[in-house]
């Protein structure tokens, strides 16, 4: 990718990198972003890295709409769905089917990146998860601070993540991770454990182990050097968020009225001019009486594709019912989230793998998928576990 520089905002601050034209990676300094001081370095690509410690990611289904009419429904929504008050987001569609999508959105505070990149003038703007999309399909290990970071993803392909405290770090650990990617197991080319972090995996699976000696750099930054970036552009999120679209019609306007003029100036063309500029006419004032009534097309179609889905969403009611009837002694639900007939239910639990089997044994739950690591509170003993469920309607 050539000479660049990274910051990555992390859960203490802003570590910033530099990468020379010679693949050479070095940490230039670490601080607090209100203490980031003005970065500089010529022309060179900047990029900021989203820590997992300040994203939310949630997993999400959606009819099949186009890309921008996708961006515009999970717009409408980010503001309910994800605990980041004036949040941007990141979406990515990680399964197509004939009828709906499955689509991957993180979110995170637009607020302290904003402030980052008053002194870290980034072009660039990614998840920590997504700098492995150009790696071998593979599961990454790896030591942040005092958190292990996990992640499934590789040949462009996302597929999950979790972190857990290296107090916390098992066996029984990685493997209700990997029995959270049981649909996507085969996908798995290698394991990496990178460092002292490592652990026994089955004996299927170890053919497919690599253990790699402490790096200078952490692994995402290594991972970051093959990926192809430009999708991650900021400049393509954010100036279409921030320009007023009343301003957009009237330079359009002033376009249509010069282009007019231009055409009326040439005899030949008289004719066509007045045709053209009627018809460009029509089209801006059809898009001013719309945006009058605070909708314009898109914002009309994914407005109406969002009332569809709550309309199709199962009773809150009917859930809990069935769960108060088939969840383990010392097993609560902690949130759930609806979305289409399938629910994302937090659950606190002493025994994820108990709890996996029961869920699976029910005959009124259509489906049970576990989504990552079941977080450990060490001090109560307990885990935060979220699944994935679909009620028999």
């Amino acid at each position: 990718m050539g000479k660049w520089q990274a910051a990555y905002w992390g859960e203490k601050g802003v570590d910033i990198y530099q990468m020379s034209g010679q693949g050479n990676i070095q940490l230039l300094y670490s601080c607090s972003i209100d203490k980031l001081k003005n970065v500089t370095g010529g022309r060179q690509r900047r990029i900021l890295i989203l820590g997992r410690h300040n994203t939310v990611r949630l997993r999400k289904r959606y009819p099949p709409l186009k890309i921008n009419k996708l961006l515009r429904a999970v717009e409408i929504e980010a503001q309910d769905i994800f605990p980041v008050k004036n949040c941007s987001f990141h979406c990515r569609i990680a399964e197509t089917y004939a009828t709906h999508i499955i689509v991957d959105i993180w979110a995170w505070e637009r607020a302290p990146v904003e402030a980052l990149r008053a002194s870290f003038t980034f072009q660039y703007i990614l998840p920590e998860e997504l700098t492995f999309l150009s790696s071998p399909s593979g599961i990454y290990i790896y030591l942040y601070g005092l958190t292990v970071q996990i992640i499934a993803a590789g040949d462009g392909k996302f597929l999950e993540a979790a972190s857990c405290p290296i107090a916390d770090f098992s066996k029984e650990n990685l493997e209700l991770f990997l029995t959270g990617l049981s649909d996507n197991i085969s996908l798995i080319k290698e394991i990496r454990f990178y460092g002292s972090i490592s652990v026994d995996v089955s004996t299927a699976l170890i053919p497919l182990v690599k253990k790699l000696a402490i790096v200078s750099v952490p692994p995402f930054l290594e991972a970051l050097k093959n990926l192809p970036i430009k999708s991650f552009r900021w400049k393509k999120g954010f100036l279409l968020q921030s320009l007023n679209i009343k301003t957009v019609l009237r330079f359009a306007l002033y376009g249509a009225l010069a282009y007019g003029l231009m055409l009326f100036l040439s005899l030949q063309n008289y004719e066509k001019a007045l045709a053209d500029l009627k018809n460009k006419s029509l089209a801006i004032d059809k898009e001013i009486s719309l945006l009058n009534n605070s909708q314009l097309p898109d914002d009309a179609e994914a407005l109406k594709e969002v009332e569809a889905k709550k309309i199709e969403t199962i009773e809150p009611l009917k859930v809990l019912n069935i769960l108060s009837s088939e969840l383990p002694e010392e097993t609560y639900v902690k949130s759930l989230l609806f979305n289409q007939g399938i629910i994302e239910a937090t659950f606190s639990t002493h025994d994820p793998i108990a709890l996996l089997k029961k869920l699976s044994g029910t005959k009124r739950i259509a489906s049970v998928r576990l989504n990552g690591v079941p977080v450990k509170d060490s001090a109560l003993g307990i885990y935060n576990t979220v699944f994935s469920l679909e009620i028999k309607l």
